[in-house]
């Protein structure tokens, strides 16, 4: 095991390695700022708020960022909690959506706050003309990888790679590893579930202006609404949608949640590749899972061994 801890603090650089405790890295797919939570013990050397800090593990780039909570204990103990730069982009703003894709929403605001450029995958789909009023630029470009998903079947992800503002295609981040009872994980927690996010009957309304009136559009599964019940999905659109967009919204709506919802928990050994949107193989014979599997969250704990909790997409 190498570890690079590196902490700037007053213009100083200080490697603190040899000091850290405790160290533990979080990251969550289109769900806020990654972050890096770590302990220390020091009589000297303060962190501070706003102090950027960056952290390799056997040579592989884990987290750059900046502090924003730091506290002690009577045994001298300093915690630290840093985020990526994404944690800026929590600022409620007026943005209008023009002619813009997400990759082109995601310049905007990296201009905006001074961020650091890195990989923008060019995403093609124009969005809907909007005007987003009082809403953060994190969930605005949320709102757009999500529109993004149901107009094209592609599937996005926003997110800060070592200190530059990246969009991925998830496509792009599937990793040649295998995990499973056979292979890594020691431990799982597995559940199936329709009390969220699962709807068998969808109804859009949606303004018409010709008319005066509002237009209803249903679409359902029967055999469905017969075996679990009638879980009804609502929602109001704006007027840009004609009639074609909403009824195929709608369909594709009920084809996303009309199915249970299954929630995977692994334990593994680590492995420095792992974040939210990468995908692997996985394999567990209990519940007859047998492949690929999308990273919804994870965190790695580095010391005193590297493991790391996933929860998947199944």
């Amino acid at each position: 095991m190498s570890m690079e801890f590196l902490a700037e603090v007053n213009g100083q650089i200080f490697e603190i390695s040899e000091l850290v405790k405790s160290v533990s890295y979080s990251d969550k797919l289109n769900d806020g700022c990654s972050k890096l939570e770590f302990s220390y013990i020091d009589d000297d050397l303060r962190i501070q708020n706003g102090s950027v800090v960056r952290f390799k593990y056997n040579g592989a780039n884990i987290f750059y960022g900046y502090v924003f909570k730091h506290g002690q204990n009577k045994q001298k103990e300093i915690t630290v909690t840093a985020y990526d730069q994404l944690r800026y982009c929590k600022a409620k703003d007026t943005i209008v959506v023009k002619n813009d894709t997400i990759d082109s929403l995601v310049r905007k605001m990296r201009n905006y706050f001074g961020l650091k450029a890195g990989t923008l995958t060019s995403t093609g789909y124009k969005l809907p003309v909007s005007v987003q009023d009082d809403k953060t630029w994190l969930d605005i470009i949320y709102n757009a990888i999500s529109d993004t998903l149901m107009n094209t079947g592609k599937w996005y992800c926003l997110r800060d790679e070592f200190g530059s503002i990246a969009v991925r295609d998830l496509q792009d981040l599937q990793l040649d590893l295998v995990l499973g009872d056979e292979s890594f994980a020691y431990d799982y927690e597995y559940e199936k579930s329709i009390d969220d996010n699962f709807y068998n009957q969808i109804k859009i309304v949606s303004d018409n202006e010709t008319t005066g009136k509002r237009d209803v559009y249903i679409t359902k599964d029967s055999g469905s609404i017969a075996k679990y019940g009638l879980l009804q999905y609502f929602e109001v659109l704006d007027k840009n949608y004609n009639p074609a967009q909403a009824k195929a919204k709608a369909d594709a709506l009920l084809k996303l949640y009309n199915r249970e919802v299954e929630t995977l928990e692994l334990n593994c050994l680590g492995d420095t590749r792992v974040r939210a949107g990468n995908s692997f193989f996985g394999q567990i014979e209990d519940i007859q899972l047998n492949r690929r599997l999308i990273v919804r969250s994870v965190t790695h704990k580095f010391i005193p061994v590297h493991t790391m909790s996933l929860e998947v997409m199944l």
